[in-house]
Parts: C-alpha cells; sequence; structure tokens
C-alpha cells in the first residue's frame, strides 16, 4: 500500500496538527472558561451590587425629602401657630408664601381651622383639575401622631401628587387649633433626581404600596400599568417583602431584565431600579469576543508551528518508509538502510537495521528448522492432511501419500479414504475408521483439529490418521478371549439349565413308550397329543436357552446400532439363571422402557455377564444384586449394585488393569473389567465404581441417550459440519 493510499485522517502530519491545535485549544478554552465564568459571576455581583446601592441611594433621598418637607411644616406650625388661625391675613399669607418658596416640591399650602374649613391658601400657580373630583379634605391624622400622607392623586395631565398634612397646636395648652396642608409635586420631586448616572438601557421608577406607578427616570421611558402589574418585584413590594438585591425576570416583550428595589418606609412606596440583561452583560460579550480572537490567533499559530515541526519529523520517516518497501519487494535482508541524521529517526533507522540483521538470521533458523519439521512429521508413522473449508486436500506428509498415492491436489477428503465409519468428517473425534487398501483390512485412528483462519494456506483443517491395526487385532482378540472365558464358565449352568427340560422330555416319551407296548387298551388321541405338547414345551425350551448361548458367541459385528438395554440386558440375565440359584442369590431388575443407545448389541451383553458375573462372585449366600435402568433427556444410566465383600481400596484404581483379578486360578482371567470399560468408552459412555470394603460395590455406567426419532449414528456422520 503507498502513502497516497493512507486517509487523511491517518497520517502523521494530520495528528501533529491535530496535536498541536488540541493542546492550543483545550488549555485556553477551559483558561479562557474559567476566566470568563469568574468574570461574568463578578460582574453579575457587581451589577446586582451597584442596583441595590444606587436603589438604597435613592430610597434614602426621597425619605428625606419628605422628612425635610415635614420638618419644615411642623416647624412653622410650632413658632407661628397663633399667627397661622389668627385674624391677620397678611402676615398668615407671608409665612406660607415664605415656606412655599423654600420647599420647591410643594405646589399648594392651605390652612385649616380645627372643623376642617379653610383659612386661607397660597399656590405656586393656578390648580390643574384633577382626574374626576378633587378629594376631599381629610387630616389623615390620628391620635399621637404630628404628620400624616395621604394617598397619590393624579392631575387631568397625569401628574402625582400626595397631601402632606401637619396639625397646629397652641404652644401653651397643646390643643389642637386647626391644621396645615400642603399639596406635594411628585413629579417636580422626582425631577430633583434626573441627574442620577444610570448605565445604558436602566431606568428608575417609584410605585405606592398599591402598585401604582408614580413617576419613572428618565422621564421619556414607558412604562404601562399592565408591565408594572406583572413586575416580580412589584408584586413581591406589595406582598410585604421590603427590599430586593437582585432578582431576574421577562417583560412582557420577552426581554430579560435584571433589577432590585427598596421600599421607603415613609410613604409606603419603593424605589425600583431595572435594565436589560443584555445592557448589562455587554463587557462580558466584549470580553468573551476578544478571547475569542486571541485563541484564533493562537490556533493559527500553533498550526503553523505544527505543520513545521510535522513534515520535518514525517519526511525522514516516509523516506524510512520507501526504502523498507523496497527491501519487502526485494527480499533481501541482507541490505541496508543508511544512517541520515543520529536523532531519534537515526537510532530508528539504526534499531531497524539490526532486526533486519536478526530477521536474516531467523529466517535462516527457520528454514532449518522447517527442514527438521518435514523430516519429524514424515518418520512419525501417522498421515497428516491439511484441508480446506472445503474439505479438500491442500496438503499431505509422506506417510499419507504412501498410504493413498500422490495425486491428493484439491481432491475432497471422502473421495480418497473410504470405508466403515468413514462416512463424515468429524462426528466423532478419535474414532476408529476401516479402510480396505490393496485388499486388505486396515484400521485407523482418526483425529481432527480446526485452525484459526488467519493462515497463509487457508487451512481449515487438520487431520491425523494413525495406523491401529494391530491395536485393533488385538483388542477384538481381547474380547474374543474374554468372550470364551466367559462362555466356558457359564457351559455347566446351560448344560444344567438343557438338562432338565430333557429328563422330562426323557419321561414322557418313556411313558408313552410303555403304553404304546401295553396290550388293549392303549394310550387314547388325547393323551398322546397331551404328551407330544409337553415335549414340545421342553423342546422350545431348550432351544431358547441354547439360542441365548449361541447369540452370544456369534461373531462379532464391528457397526453400532441401535439397541435397547432393557431388552439385551433381559437376555443376558436368562444365561446366569443357573447361577443364581445355584448361590440362591436375588436379583432385583428395575430397567425403564426407552434405554435406547448406540452400540453393539452383542458387546453389552458380554458387558452384562462380566458386570452380573463378578457381583455373582461378591455376593453371599441368600445375597441380592440390583439392576436399575433409567434415562433423562440427554443420557441413559445403569447401575449394577452388590452388597458382597466389596474391594479394597488399595485394588479399587487396579481392578480396570488388564489381567487384573483378585480370584483363584481357574474363576477369572482379569479381563472382565477391562473389556466392559472398553466397550462402554467406545460407546461414547463412562464406567466408574464404587465400593466400601465389607459393603458391597456400585458400578454406574452413562451412555448418551438415542432419542425416538433422532437420525441414527451414521446419518448423524453424514452432517459434514463439525
Amino acid at each position: 500500500m503507498g502513502i497516497s493510499s493512507i486517509p487523511w485522517w491517518m497520517r502523521i502530519k494530520v495528528h501533529f496538527l491535530l496535536f498541536g491545535v488540541t493542546m492550543s485549544i483545550l488549555p485556553l478554552f477551559f483558561l479562557g472558561y474559567l476566566g470568563f465564568t469568574s468574570i461574568r459571576q463578578n460582574l453579575e455581583e457587581n451589577i446586582y451590587a451597584h442596583n441595590y446601592e444606587q436603589v438604597t441611594v435613592l430610597t434614602n433621598e426621597v425619605r428625606n425629602t419628605f422628612s425635610n418637607a415635614e420638618k419644615s411644616l411642623l416647624l412653622t406650625t410650632a413658632v407661628q401657630a397663633d399667627n397661622l388661625v389668627g385674624n391677620n391675613e397678611t402676615l398668615r399669607q407671608n409665612i406660607l408664601k415664605t415656606l412655599l418658596e423654600k420647599e420647591t416640591i410643594i405646589r399648594e399650602i392651605k390652612v385649616l381651622d380645627k372643623n376642617l374649613k379653610m383659612i386661607d391658601r397660597v399656590a405656586r400657580q393656578e390648580e390643574l383639575s384633577f382626574d374626576g373630583a378633587e378629594p376631599k379634605i381629610e387630616t389623615g391624622l390620628s391620635t399621637g401622631k404630628s404628620s400624616s400622607i395621604s394617598e397619590v392623586y393624579f392631575s387631568q395631565d397625569g401628574s402625582p401628587f400626595v397631601y402632606l398634612t401637619v396639625g397646629i397646636q397652641d404652644p401653651s395648652t397643646n390643643v389642637q387649633m386647626g391644621y396645615m396642608q400642603s399639596k406635594i409635586d411628585l413629579k417636580e420631586m422626582i425631577n430633583t433626581f434626573a441627574n442620577v448616572q444610570l448605565d445604558q438601557g436602566k431606568y428608575i421608577f417609584l410605585v405606592d404600596h398599591s402598585g401604582n406607578l408614580i413617576g419613572s427616570i428618565p422621564a421619556n421611558h414607558s412604562l404601562n400599568k399592565s408591565e408594572i402589574a406583572n413586575n416580580p418585584g412589584v408584586q413581591g413590594f406589595i406582598a410585604g417583602e421590603p427590599f430586593s438585591s437582585g432578582s431576574e425576570h421577562k417583560n412582557q416583550n420577552g426581554v430579560k431584565m435584571i433589577g432590585a428595589y427598596h421600599s421607603i418606609g415613609t410613604p409606603n412606596w419603593a424605589v425600583f431600579i431595572e435594565q436589560p440583561a443584555k445592557e448589562a452583560s455587554k463587557p462580558i460579550y466584549d470580553f468573551a469576543f476578544r478571547l475569542l480572537i486571541i485563541a484564533i490567533l493562537i490556533m493559527t499559530l500553533v498550526m503553523i508551528l505544527s505543520i513545521s515541526f510535522g513534515l520535518k519529523v514525517v519526511h525522514p520517516i516516509e523516506n524510512l518508509e520507501g526504502q523498507v518497501r523496497q527491501i519487502i519487494s526485494t527480499g533481501n535482508l541482507e541490505s541496508h538502510i543508511p544512517i541520515e541524521s543520529w536523532d531519534e529517526i537515526g537510532r530508528l533507522v539504526q534499531s531497524f537495521n539490526l532486526l533486519l540483521n536478526s530477521l536474516n538470521q531467523k529466517n535462516e533458523d527457520l528454514r532449518d528448522e522447517k527442514e527438521l519439521l518435514t523430516t519429524v512429521v514424515d518418520g512419525i508413522g501417522a498421515g497428516m492432511i491439511l484441508l480446506n473449508p472445503e474439505k479438500k486436500i491442500i496438503w499431505w506428509n509422506t506417510k499419507f501419500a504412501d498410504w493413498f498415492g500422490n495425486q491428493l491436489e484439491n481432491i475432497a477428503f471422502d473421495l480418497i479414504v473410504h470405508g466403515e465409519g468413514v462416512e463424515g468428517f468429524c462426528p466423532e473425534n478419535g474414532r476408529n475408521i476401516t479402510v480396505s487398501m490393496n485388499d486388505e483390512r486396515r484400521h485407523f485412528r482418526k483425529m481432527y483439529y480446526k485452525l484459526s483462519p488467519d493462515n497463509p494456506e487457508n487451512a481449515a483443517y487438520l487431520l491425523l490418521l494413525e495406523d491401529v491395526t494391530q491395536e485393533v487385532e488385538l483388542e477384538a482378540h481381547i474380547i474374543e478371549t474374554d468372550k470364551m472365558a466367559a462362555v466356558g464358565l457359564l457351559a455347566s449352568g446351560v448344560a444344567h439349565e438343557i438338562n432338565n427340560p430333557l429328563a422330562i422330555v426323557a419321561a414322557h416319551s418313556e411313558e408313552l413308550m410303555d403304553r404304546l407296548n401295553e396290550e388293549e387298551p392303549g394310550p387314547s388321541r388325547e393323551e398322546v397329543k397331551h404328551g407330544f405338547k409337553i415335549v414340545l414345551e421342553q423342546i422350545s425350551r431348550c432351544k431358547q436357552i441354547t439360542d441365548r448361548l449361541l447369540s452370544y458367541t456369534r461373531k462379532r459385528n464391528d457397526g453400532l446400532d441401535l439397541i435397547d438395554l432393557k431388552a439385551a440386558s433381559e437376555k443376558s440375565l436368562g444365561l446366569l439363571g443357573h447361577q443364581m440359584k445355584q448361590k440362591h442369590v436375588s436379583i432385583e431388575v428395575d430397567l425403564k422402557n426407552g434405554l435406547l443407545v448406540q452400540g453393539n448389541e452383542n458387546e453389552w451383553q458380554q458387558v452384562m455377564l462380566n458386570l452380573i458375573s463378578n457381583a455373582l462372585d461378591a455376593s453371599p449366600e441368600e445375597g441380592r444384586i440390583e439392576v436399575k435402568g433409567w434415562h433423562d433427556e440427554e443420557n441413559v444410566y445403569y447401575t449394577i449394585k452388590d452388597f458382597g465383600e466389596g474391594i479394597p481400596q488399595h485394588n479399587l484404581k487396579k481392578v480396570l488393569d488388564p489381567f487384573f483379578t483378585t480370584k483363584s486360578i481357574g474363576k477369572g482371567t482379569g479381563l472382565g473389567l477391562y473389556v466392559s470399560y472398553g466397550i462402554i468408552q467406545k460407546m461414547q459412555g463412562n464406567m466408574t465404581l464404587e465400593s466400601m470394603e465389607g459393603q458391597g460395590t456400585l458400578v454406574k455406567i452413562t451412555l448418551p441417550r438415542h432419542k425416538v426419532g433422532d437420525l441414527s449414528y451414521e446419518a448423524m456422520s453424514k452432517d459434514f459440519n463439525c
């Protein structure tokens, strides 16, 4: 694969660039984010603090304005009480005009008697009419109070007013003589604060305790009743909250606003200050913009440096790659790459040259090992072949060629190896197969191994064939020998079993002969028929006994059949009937239906005879043997238990060895358990012995169950997929 075929995202130059950009952006972004967050938080806190400070100052100024007006009125009434309610109108007018000139926010002053009838009045200009009727004159004073402030009233032009009323008392007796009521122009009062420095978009407004707008700064700022009523700060003030140092909400236009408020106390109003959050946060956005510009400049610089260093590093590596590819194409491991520098890349070239030397040496060693391995593979005495996924031969060793010839390339395995047990490739690992070669039967043990698909030969399986002809023939000879030994042991019992029905036949025959030789009258037809019937029954009984023995002694079939262990076991137990009666040993048989397995019935009978004979030999007089068989979904379980002398623990591990026996000479060959164990293994099962000395022995057999309706072993073996 050439350099140009490498995707751009896998190139080192791109990695250098990405690394440089990432390592520049991430720290800058992290530090910028921390700085931006900290500055924004501090700025927001400063904005809230500044707003609260401004609204607190204005609250104090409004409170002081009303306090000063109240003090002026109280001082005037205290000093000029008699003149204010006296008959000297000129003096009273002078007093009121002087007071009016002093307090610029007062628009009109009235003097009332104690019955609230107006005595005198002074005003700055002609009064404007109110929205509706002029408010009724009320002092609003209660016992113990020296002054009172009325509700807010609005004139036709929308100017707000309040009335500040103080009592006029006799200095000597403190008797109420009348009232002085001043009309305070709230618009004029608010204009006195118009010089307050406000940031962009910020505005101030006053509301009374009912949420009515009194005025705003700047005066041209538009506020409507609906916006005031829906303001969370105004609602909080009406609910009784005295102040808010900072809050956020959205106005009717959906603009996010931040603000604060503080109640005045007397009068029961509140001063509010608000500003659009966007205007308040403008310094934050300016800072973020400057930070972004700095980040772009740094990223550009880092990209330039990354590309420069990347080219400097990558260029020698690309040269190294080109020379390596040349070595790969020529296969010359003895060549060397020239060293152009002594930096890390130069040392990499030096190390690569050392690697070439090592690979060259390893290559020589591999050739030697290959020759040795070929010698070993050809000399182990087993045939070996490699098969591709289609089960066709792609390699074979010399031994396999000696057996099946050299014309094997790309030929299916089952077309080369014919014989018994070769119906499929791998139904059973380690199974023996029988092949006819040059008019000679040969036995092979077949072993197969799945190979990893990642191999250059595309080999899927390794198959080994081991010539076990002598082993199989020896095993067959041992089984036949054991069978003949068992036949010898059964002969006396079978002869005794046959002797009884023969004695009955002889007795009935002699009786009939004697009756026939006698003078008239001879035996009747019915008596003759009855005698012959008994003779035929006993002859049939003899035939059954001999058939069992002949069935057991017939030549062994090497194939596998479907056998019913219950029926096969009953045949074997029939051959041991005489021995059981002779020793007075009872046998309890509990064999369930459906004990179907794959095997050889003749060999299973041999297993039964061996195990039952051992149990009989170990059982005492009047003893008992239990034979049980059952199954589950997967296996068939078979047990034979005696209650005899048991097997010593030091002999328990040896009982499956050939020719090992504890019986006296002439009573055992030592092959019974060995042969039985081999037959059970051949049936893909397992046999174990459990024994306690003096308590008896339990033989457990487990075999794979053949379910009704399942494919036979031969049919399953045709499945070529392992």
